[in-house]
């Protein structure tokens, strides 16, 4: 575990357990963004479930997000019995939230990352720093060192803790969005079975993923009655918005279920590698490398008002 910290805000890294931000602490007020450990944190083996361990804080999901196997399609070597590849498997969450991190920069406002893919042959760095004192920025860098073209998804997953009352903002436009697992349906944002998602809460023990496309802009807020917290990124590089309301619907009948709201800015509209057309992902050439990033701006209601 590694700690940064401003004069605002204190953050916990667990470089040990999949690069995991363990927590978002305001200082001032002792208030927690993120959903606390359900379970002792500990590293979850390449191969073991994420479901078995702590399902808690902020993870980023890569090169998946659902558990599945990787589209051998998107190879360029035509498949034949001679050099037809095995199966891969990739685990819920991605590999990198599996597997260890190693620490190469460290400093009391800025942690670097570093680590190379297991299943497909990728190295990545993820960057974790302060832009000002209560700002974060979460910057990302994969290189593909194979020989055949990677296709892969990026999500970020924080699980923003909501008690209760909450309202999100996103860009003034006529946004529209899917469910995922996908019904087929097209549905104008917000509305969802006499449900205003912007503003009031789905049954409980229920959770739904939604995914929102066409935004003008590359931000999202999620406004709680003691904080809000507002993401940026670049739409070239990250176009979609993801949401996942839980509440108490996740884990199924498990005394670890949990209520939160994910703001998941992702690259894909979709958790599969194969469910959408070939184009609706992006793919790394062997040798190509692409980069991107995610703001985080945390400001206290309480302040503003004063």
């Amino acid at each position: 575990m590694i700690q940064i910290q401003s004069s605002a805000l204190l953050v916990t890294i667990l470089p040990e357990v999949g690069g995991k931000i363990g927590q978002i602490r305001d200082t001032r007020s002792g208030c927690d963004m993120l959903i606390a450990p359900r379970r002792p944190w500990r590293t979850i083996p390449l191969q073991g479930d994420w479901l078995e361990h702590d399902t808690s804080g902020m993870d980023d999901c890569f090169p998946n997000v659902a558990q599945g196997f990787y589209p051998q399609e998107s190879q360029t070597e035509p498949k034949s019995e001679s050099n037809s590849r095995p199966a891969i498997h990739l685990p819920d969450l991605g590999e990198w939230t599996h597997g260890v991190w190693e620490i190469i920069e460290a400093d009391p406002a800025r942690v670097v990352m570093h680590r190379s893919g297991s299943a497909l042959p990728y190295v990545a760095t993820k960057t974790v720093r302060f832009v000002d004192e209560q700002s974060l920025e979460f910057s990302y860098y994969v290189e593909n060192r194979g020989t055949a073209p990677i296709r892969y998804l990026w999500s970020a997953h924080p699980l923003i803790s909501v008690p209760d009352a909450f309202e999100l903002e996103l860009p003034p436009a006529s946004l529209a969005f899917r469910v995922f697992p996908s019904d087929g349906e097209l549905r104008p944002w917000p509305a969802f079975q006499g449900t205003h998602l912007s503003r009031e809460w789905i049954p409980r023990g229920a959770n739904l993923k939604v995914f929102i496309t066409g935004l003008p802009q590359g931000w999202c807020a999620l406004r709680l009655p003691s904080h809000s917290l507002r993401f940026a990124f670049d739409l070239e590089s990250v176009p979609v918005l993801g949401i996942w309301f839980n509440n108490y619907g996740f884990p199924a009948a498990s005394e670890h279920a949990f209520r939160c709201i994910a703001l998941e800015p992702c690259t894909s509209p979709s958790d599969l590698l194969d469910e959408l057309d070939p184009s609706a992902y992006p793919v790394l050439s062997p040798g190509q490398s692409a980069q991107w990033w995610l703001r985080l701006d945390i400001a206290r209601v309480s302040a503003q008002a004063e």
